[in-house]
């Protein structure tokens, strides 16, 4: 790494603090987006040592970069075999007890974990992944075409929605992740908000992305449910499937209340997958 003075180190999600790098290092990604994040910077598979299976974008290039396994059930022993200068993380994507682990390897590589939870947590990431990696111009380049792409939205009016990300049981997301402000960006009013998830005193654990069931989803009456085409790869049998399911709680509302499918990546994945679901977003309205 190259030296620096304080004030030009950054700060990852766990306090750590990272000094920038004078050229791209050797990299594993453990973060779907984050990897897709990496090409758009300008590395390429000579410094993209490993990603997880879940890492598809872009397609071309990472179809020569090793894959290390999926983002919950990581190799570790593929992850020392690439032996990477910088390993990249995320809190919610991957497990607490592998990131520690890894903490402990000798020689360690550097463990850069993120958390973004809104927006500007989002765009904050990218000017500081560019910093850290040395292509910090490349960082500011993307940042403006997705601000430009953003601008679209200034005035985009709201409407009520549930998101949905599993099923069996159906879960959805708190106002606490990146999920919910994308949602915002795209016009919608999401019905899951602090007030429902303190009625129900649900713990830490279970009030980031807080199951429901179909009364709920009843009671609640948004406008439009959102099937999420991620974690839980929702299908067209899945909306007759809900709308049945809705039907003896709330007759009118099951035979009125719009169910769609939408892409999850553009609600949540973070760097260049953003500039795509804004320009999506305003094409919608």
């Amino acid at each position: 790494m190259s030296m620096s003075s304080p004030s030009d180190l950054l700060t990852d999600a766990r306090g750590k603090l990272f000094a920038s790098y004078a050229a791209p290092p050797r990299v594993v990604s453990l973060v779907p987006s984050i990897t897709e994040l990496l090409f758009a910077l300008g590395l390429t598979a000579r410094e993209v040592v490993g990603r997880t299976k879940f890492c598809v974008h872009p397609a071309e290039a990472v179809r020569e970069v090793p894959d290390m396994g999926g983002t919950k059930t990581v190799h570790a022993d593929r992850v020392r075999e690439a032996a990477p200068d910088l390993l990249i993380a995320n809190i919610d994507e991957n497990p607490r007890d592998l990131i520690e682990a890894m903490d402990r390897w000798k020689p360690q590589p550097w463990i850069y974990v993120t958390h973004p939870t809104n927006v500007d947590d989002a765009l904050m990431m990218i000017r500081d992944l560019g910093r850290l990696l040395g292509v910090a111009d490349r960082a500011e380049r993307l940042l403006t075409d997705i601000a430009d792409a953003r601008e679209a939205l200034a005035d985009i009016p709201r409407e009520s929605a549930l998101y949905l990300i599993w099923r069996r049981p159906y879960m959805t997301v708190s106002p606490a992740t990146f999920v919910h402000a994308m949602l915002r960006e795209a016009g919608y009013a999401h019905v899951i908000d602090d007030a429902w998830l303190d009625a129900r005193h649900l713990e830490d654990g279970s009030r980031r992305y807080p199951e429901l069931t179909l009364g709920d989803i009843a009671a609640l009456r948004p406008a439009h449910i959102l099937l999420s085409s991620e974690p839980f790869p929702f299908g067209p049998e899945h909306i007759a499937e809900l709308r049945a399911g809705l039907h003896p709680f709330d007759e009118a509302y099951a035979g009125e209340v719009s169910i769609d499918i939408v892409d999850g990546e553009h609600y949540s994945w973070y760097g260049p997958r953003m500039r795509e679901a804004f320009r999506s977003f305003a094409a919608r309205t």
